[in-house]
């Protein structure tokens, strides 16, 4: 009877406690299904998952004994229509009765206790590598900054996998665009250093680079580092020749930037010399680039060769020849309108035969015929750069005559060809020296004409700006009045220079204060020495009176110093241009003192002896400024014709 009871009591229990268990295993279930999404496959575990819930501040929620979860996940495994047991308890709080405390706040709840959020570190895996093209514009980034030597150590800094040969090459840019040619030539250094190979693309880039020196005279260690390099660039070209001769890195433009480098730093014969060492044929023959060089640099040793000019133009001329044998052979390398530009130019030093090859070249490529009215098409528009070259070839051999009928054809073309618009300040002056050196009856009032229609092309033509006179036409105008001793014309070139009216200068209108025209900056320009100079001499040549008077007026009222000082649109003077500058100043002076002398010599009733004295004065202060000069060079001028005999005011 003891032993049932016991047996009962004990079933009893057991029974008890097997209901509480799957009571409390219920209510887990339950309250888990509550605030846990259904698992699938594709979810991530509680240990990777960060859940935020409103805990107490004082108390933490109490966990199950460990044989509990085991039960617990147990029996959950058994059951049908659960893809994957629960691996990890809710981080939701069991709702509670007891209403929660206002000082609670959010927490996360993870699955160990001993994981810190806060020392998590992004896996090795996930991490984004440093890429090669995102390197290089950090360092163009930096570069276009001025911080090019924080861009060479992000670079010697980055990591291997970041960098290779083009990004190299980038920064080896980036140093000679900013003129820092020996750090360029240090970097090809530590680029080869490194273990990177340098391709065709980085002897470009330093060749190109150095190119951009204007004067070699003052970066002799660099004309050495580009001998070098071309030493390398033979070497590469080799080795790629002979692992793939069809390589598409196989060009020759790194050297037509070399022969550049040479043909500005006067090594001529170099430049030939790498020229002959080319091959004849294939992707390292010469090419378009190649030839423009060439020609750029016998252009550039026209005057620097003991030969002369007639040596280079010769080699012109050879260059030509077998540009055109290898353009039969391959159309591709056919010249363009750079490579005839360079070949006129280089051909306009030579002799007649060269001349005559320049003419020829210019009538078939750009349609401009000698003695004839109208242009013919030719196989390039003509343009700015290629007119230019043309009007000073015809200068150049004396074709005077040529430039006026050039300039007629390009009036009637149409302007897809290369019309008006095209012509310029500096085309003009061209056509103004060709005049000059006709010395044709009348070329005063011709000049004058050509700048009256400049200033009408610059206000209403399609011209524009470009086309305005400058100080250097001015005084090109004033010269060939001189020479054609037109006083009328100078005078009218004077006025649409300074904007004064030469009127209230004459005999008996002159104004107190003379009259001037207001214009926009850069439409008229303070008179200079030069054109003054010029003016005196007209009027002393025209051996009238009244004019010597009305120029001596002109003199007066501007001022003899402030004549000497006008300097209009010059910048940066050169030792050149300073030279000229003392013989022009001696030049104006002597024409001061001439008038002045000859209305002494005059007598004539017609100026008061307080002007008279006025210039006495003026011409004392011209012989103290003449005896005082320091230019003893003289310049042969042509002598002007004598417009009328001598006759009074």
């Amino acid at each position: 009877m003891l032993r049932t009871t016991t047996t009962g009591t004990i079933s009893g229990v057991l029974c008890s406690r097997r209901q509480g268990i799957q009571t409390l295993s219920s209510w887990l279930e339950a309250s888990h299904l509550l605030v846990t999404p259904t698992f699938s496959s594709s979810q991530r575990f509680a240990s990777t998952t960060r859940r935020s819930v409103p805990l107490p501040l004082e108390r933490e929620f109490p966990s199950l004994p460990r044989y509990l979860k085991r039960q617990i996940t147990k029996d959950n495994s058994a059951k049908p229509g659960q893809s994957q047991p629960p691996r990890y308890r809710s981080t939701t709080p069991v709702r509670s009765t007891t209403p929660a405390s206002s000082g609670s706040k959010t927490l996360p709840v993870f699955r160990s206790k001993h994981y810190d959020p806060l020392k998590e570190t992004t896996p090795k895996a996930e991490l984004k590598l440093l890429e090669p093209h995102v390197l290089s514009e950090r360092l163009k980034k930096l570069s276009s900054e001025g911080k090019i030597d924080e861009a060479v150590f992000m670079l010697k800094n980055a990591p291997l996998d970041a960098q290779n040969t083009p990004v190299w090459n980038t920064m080896i840019w980036e140093a000679m665009k900013a003129h820092r040619y020996s750090l360029a030539y240090q970097l090809y250094i530590d680029l080869k250093r490194r273990g990177f190979s340098p391709t065709t693309r980085t002897y470009q880039t330093m060749f190109n680079g150095l190119s951009k020196i204007e004067d070699w005279t003052t970066h002799t260690k660099q004309l050495q580092n580009a001998s070098s390099l071309y030493e390398g660039y033979q070497k590469h070209v080799a080795s790629v020749k002979r692992h793939n001769p069809d390589d598409p890195n196989l060009t020759s433009d790194a050297l037509a930037a070399y022969i550049r480098i040479l043909g500005n730093a006067g090594k001529y014969q170099a430049a030939f010399d790498v020229y002959y060492a080319m091959d004849k044929d294939g992707p390292l023959a010469p090419n378009r680039f190649v030839y423009t060089a060439m020609f750029k640099a016998t252009q550039s040793a026209l005057g620097d060769t003991t030969e002369g000019r007639v040596k280079v133009a010769q080699d012109a001329r050879l260059l030509w020849s077998q540009m055109m044998r290898a353009a039969k052979r391959n159309p591709e390398l056919a010249p363009d309108s750079h490579v005839v530009v360079s070949a006129i130019t280089a051909l306009s030093g030579g002799n007649e035969m060269d001349h005559q090859l320049a003419f020829k070249i210019v009538e078939e490529y750009y349609g401009l015929v000698l003695d004839q009215q109208v242009s013919r098409p030719g196989h390039f528009p003509l343009a700015g750069e290629s007119l230019i070259v043309i009007l000073r070839l015809c200068n150049a051999s004396k074709n005077y005559l040529t430039v006026p009928q050039f300039y007629q054809q390009i009036r009637r073309r149409a302007e897809a060809n290369g019309g008006v618009s095209i012509l310029d300040r500096g085309h003009m002056e061209e056509i103004l020296r060709a005049d000059l050196a006709l010395g044709e009856p009348g070329m005063g009032y011709h000049a004058l004409q050509t700048l009256e229609w400049m200033i009408r092309q610059e206000i209403a033509g399609p011209n524009g700006p470009k086309i305005r006179p400058s100080l250097s036409t001015y005084s090109l105008v004033a010269q060939a009045c001189w020479q054609s001793a037109d006083s009328n014309s100078i005078k009218r070139a004077f006025e649409l220079m300074t904007g004064y009216h030469t009127h209230d200068f004459m005999d008996g209108s002159v104004a107190d204060e003379p009259r001037k025209d207001k214009r926009q900056i850069g439409r008229s320009f303070p008179p200079n020495a030069e054109f003054i100079s010029y003016m005196l001499r007209t009027a002393v040549a025209s051996r009238n009176r009244a004019d010597v008077r009305q120029a001596l007026r002109i003199v007066s009222h501007i001022g003899y110093a402030n004549i000497l000082s006008a300097r209009g649109d010059i910048q940066h003077e050169t030792k050149k241009f300073v030279k000229r500058r003392g013989f022009i100043h001696q030049k104006f002076s002597e024409s001061v003192v001439e008038a002045v002398t000859l209305l002494i010599q005059d007598k004539s009733k017609h100026i008061r002896p307080e002007e008279l004295q006025t210039f006495i004065d003026l011409s004392k202060t011209a012989r103290g400024e003449s005896s005082s000069s320091n230019s003893k060079g003289e310049h042969r001028e042509r002598r002007p014709r004598t417009a009328t005999p001598p006759r009074s005011a």
